[in-house]
């Protein structure tokens, strides 16, 4: 399989992008972001790019110009891939891709938001990619009916994804810190992807902090979703007192089924997505 990346052009290309986004997320035509939207960004400082395997397009992503006070960002509202091409690739073109327009552009950050609870995308953003976060978003979208978001509160914490060298090396090289002393952000029990939260508690002394996430949040949702939401309600909880404290989550720690965030403090640069919406914040 050999995939290229490229700005979609075509009408139908963007019809395209339609039924990859229902095949990623298992969602219907009304929860699509349309054609006619997706051109208008393309034509307006944006960029839609799809993933081709031959003809066929396989992936998309939704990059807008934005700004805030003055900061001039890339923000990338949708990444998909088709599900049967999923974990082979192609996001991580599709982000490359993403880059090299940012540098391009001289822009030297990509934002986007992802469910802190999803594993998968935890690996993927912060481990694969090396964005940090340091936002928690409460219900950002409200209520989804797509397969993986139907029944709870989309609550999403925002990557910034630092594209220079300079800077991206810095927060990985803080991300492999020595976790002997820790604090341990939620005590569990029971094995993935069932694992039950018991507690949680938040040490705002501690230089270093694991928050625990479920192996596979899906999964456990579709077994007990009472459960599933007392997971949502302990990382929320969780992550929004350490990031009003000014720690930063700079690593995904994977041993065998488990994944911990590390959170730590560090200096970075002014954070003006905490003016915006202050409502989802709360």
């Amino acid at each position: 399989m050999k995939v290229t990346v490229r700005p979609l052009e075509d009408p139908r290309e963007f019809e395209e992008a339609e039924e990859v986004q229902m095949s990623a997320w298992g969602m219907g035509p009304r929860e699509a972001t349309p054609k006619e939207v997706m051109i208008a960004i393309s034509d307006n400082g944006g960029v839609v790019l799809g993933a081709f395997d031959g003809r066929r397009e396989v992936g998309f992503a939704i990059t807008l110009a934005a700004s805030v006070e003055g900061h001039s960002y890339l923000y990338s509202h949708m990444t998909g891939v088709r599900s049967e091409y999923q974990s082979k690739g192609v996001g991580f073109l599709l982000k490359q891709k993403q880059k090299e327009i940012a540098l391009e552009r001289g822009v030297g950050m990509i934002a986007w938001t992802f469910d802190p609870l999803i594993s998968r995308n935890a690996h993927f953003n912060i481990k694969k990619l090396g964005v940090v976060a340091r936002t928690y978003f409460i219900d950002y979208y409200g209520p989804m009916n797509d397969s993986i978001n139907f029944g709870w509160e989309t609550d999403r914490i925002l990557c910034e994804w630092y594209v220079r060298p300079k800077e991206a090396n810095r927060l990985r090289s803080l991300g492999r810190s020595d976790l002997r002393g820790a604090h341990v952000a939620i005590s569990k029990t029971g094995h993935e992807p069932y694992s039950r939260c018991v507690d949680w508690s938040v040490d705002l002394t501690a230089s270093k902090v694991l928050v625990d996430i479920p192996s596979d949040v899906t999964a456990l949702k579709a077994e007990n979703m009472e459960e599933g939401k007392r997971w949502r309600l302990a990382t929320r909880d969780v992550f929004r007192k350490y990031f009003a404290a000014g720690y930063v989550a700079l690593a995904l720690i994977e041993r065998g089924d488990e994944f911990r965030y590390l959170l730590m403090k560090t200096k970075m640069p002014e954070n003006f997505f905490l003016h915006t919406r202050p409502a989802l914040l709360r």
